[in-house]
């Protein structure tokens, strides 16, 4: 058959395209960015999509000409600058189901998420739960298949959590007795296919777990374990703090994980194994075995301290350019800046230019930094300016070099952090978008 995949880039969008392929059907990828997945799969057709802006059925039709099968695996867990909820999991979804209807496509899998239903109360539950239910009122054959926190190789919900328990004291909300039900990634792209090749009409709504439920504490002490970590020990935060200040964070993306995802998790996550045992007949498989067939290597235990300490490394490279940016034009005194500033050659009025420009623009990259604002181009200016600094600060006071303070030595390290910086919230930016 072949099988159309929205959000193919994606966690669970690349998994159902590797398994599709697999089981020996011809697939067509739909992506935002195509360019991006050639790597990975060279020679497979490719179709430039984006939901945030194709929600005329005029857009989807020619995507659609002789394709069987419309699997939407398209989700973001957080709002982005031009990327939203009602876009991405409403409109969008909703034009592409009109779309087939229309074209005639024999069937339609729409990804959505275990608590997309009457209990929905979050942006992203209501969201899938709208485009779900326009599906359930087509003519099509569908599915809605509503899992519940999907890990394996590329989650970044799982990430997220290894991170977490891999920190020298791991919070929990309250005690830590949320409970989620999580599903392999492998279990859910199996139970996909079967649907996909299955000659019987569908119209079913289908939860997809894992065996069975786990806490959030008893999740941590797993995978801390899987680290090589130890027990851990437990910094228990009363559940109203946490929302405060995943609030306060979320703004400037310094919160690990949006508030409304908290107030999901405090809900819990499960739902009843047998009906999946039942229809699909296999039992997926228990995290301990999926963790015990997958031992952590030296890269899982850098990665698990390197995302928590990411907004971290944002946070001080934000304050260094904002301190000094503050510094330079409100409390070091003037008189002793302009003599700097005549050492390397500039004098009259282009010292107040120069002195007030350099700190507004020191202020501004600070602040773009802060709210990871065109990272790479703001961190390829600051690396620039830095450059530029040090060249003018050599040449013309070379005893900076000898600062017993490291005045001019500590941009190197500053240097190096910005790089860092730039593959962290790259890669965060991948993950992010369209990852379900």
């Amino acid at each position: 058959m072949r099988i159309l995949i929205t959000g193919a880039s994606g966690f669970i969008g690349s998994h159902l395209v590797q398994g599709m392929l697999q089981a020996g059907h011809q697939v067509s990828m739909c992506v935002r960015h195509p360019a991006a997945t050639h790597g990975h799969w060279p020679g497979l057709e490719t179709t430039k999509a984006d939901f945030s802006t194709d929600h005329g059925i005029a857009d989807w039709i020619p995507r659609l000409r002789q394709i069987d099968v419309v699997i939407n695996t398209v989700g973001i867990i957080r709002e982005s600058r031009g990327q939203t909820f009602e876009a991405l999991h409403t409109l969008g979804p909703v034009t592409l189901f009109r779309a087939c209807e229309a074209v005639g496509v024999r069937r339609v899998i729409q990804i959505s998420a275990l608590g997309a239903d009457e209990t929905a109360f979050s942006p992203y539950h209501l969201s899938k739960r709208a485009a779900d239910r326009c599906l359930r009122e087509m003519k099509l054959d569908w599915a809605v298949v509503m899992p519940s926190i999907v890990y394996g190789p590329g989650a970044r919900s799982m990430s997220l959590f290894k991170a977490i328990a891999g920190m020298p004291l791991v919070p929990l909300i309250d005690k830590g007795e949320q409970q989620i039900q999580p599903i392999h990634v492998e279990d859910l792209t199996k139970a996909i296919t079967q649907l996909v090749e299955s000659t019987s009409p569908l119209r079913a709504d289908i939860s997809m777990m894992g065996p069975s439920p786990v806490s959030m504490g008893d999740l941590y002490t797993r995978l801390r374990r899987w680290l090589g970590l130890g027990r851990p020990r437990f910094l228990s935060i009363p559940y109203r703090v946490v929302l405060k200040l995943t609030g306060w964070g979320e703004p400037v993306g310094l919160a690990p994980a949006p508030t409304d995802a908290i107030r999901m998790l405090q809900t819990g996550n499960t739902a009843n194994i047998q009906p999946f045992v039942s229809r699909f007949g296999f039992m997926p498989r228990s995290l301990d075995q999926a963790l015990t067939a997958t031992p952590a290597q030296q890269a899982d235990r850098w990665y698990a301290g390197l995302c928590v300490l990411r907004p971290m490394l944002r946070l001080s490279i934000a304050f260094v350019w904002l301190f000094t940016g503050v510094i330079s034009a409100l409390v070091f005194p003037v008189e002793q800046s302009y003599s700097m500033l005549a050492r390397v050659g500039i004098e009259g009025i282009w010292q107040p230019i120069m002195l007030y420009g350099a700190a507004i623009t020191d202020i501004i990259l600070g602040a773009a930094t802060l709210m990871a604002f065109r990272v790479r181009l703001t961190a390829l200016v600051q690396i620039g300016i830095i450059l530029l600094y040090s060249v003018v600060i050599t040449a013309s006071l070379p005893e900076q070099w000898i600062h017993p303070f490291g005045a001019l030595s500590k941009n190197l390290p500053l240097i190096v952090a910005t790089l860092i910086l730039m593959v962290l919230e790259r890669e965060n930016r991948w993950t992010t978008h369209y990852s379900s």
